[in-house]
């Protein structure tokens, strides 16, 4: 009765050495497979390609007017070939989530390095 349960254990032991190393495996084929996902939705490249687009030329040209071509930030004149785009929502915190128009502020580039990741209020 003794030998059947050293031969249990010894075996039981053995399955879990595979289990193990087979977890391993898919971790690591995990981990690239998350690795690749992210390069291929690089949020910052989305919003660059954005930007060139009409839209997002557009967008600039009317948020330019609506700010009174002042910085958001300081609200010092801004002109509009020094405009840089801020997210108000870093893209570092949350992603393509903030890539919307409504989460962009037209800031000096000062300014815009001033602030770098901190959520700031732009409201009057």
């Amino acid at each position: 009765m003794g030998n059947d349960s050293a031969d249990n254990l010894v075996k039981l032991y053995s399955e879990m050495v595979v289990l193990l190393k087979q977890e391993e495996v898919i971790r690591r084929e995990t981990e690239e497979k998350l690795l690749n996902a992210k390069a291929a939705i690089d949020p910052r490249k989305e919003f660059n390609k954005w930007l060139k687009t009409n839209t997002g030329k557009t967008w600039k040209l009317k948020q330019f007017d609506y700010q009174d071509s002042k910085c958001a930030a300081c609200r010092d004149p801004l002109r509009f070939a020094d405009a840089v785009v801020h997210h108000v929502l870093p893209l570092k915190d949350f992603g393509s989530a903030a890539n919307k128009p409504e989460n962009f502020k037209l800031l000096h580039p000062g300014c815009n390095l001033a602030i770098g990741t901190k959520i700031v209020d732009f409201s009057d």
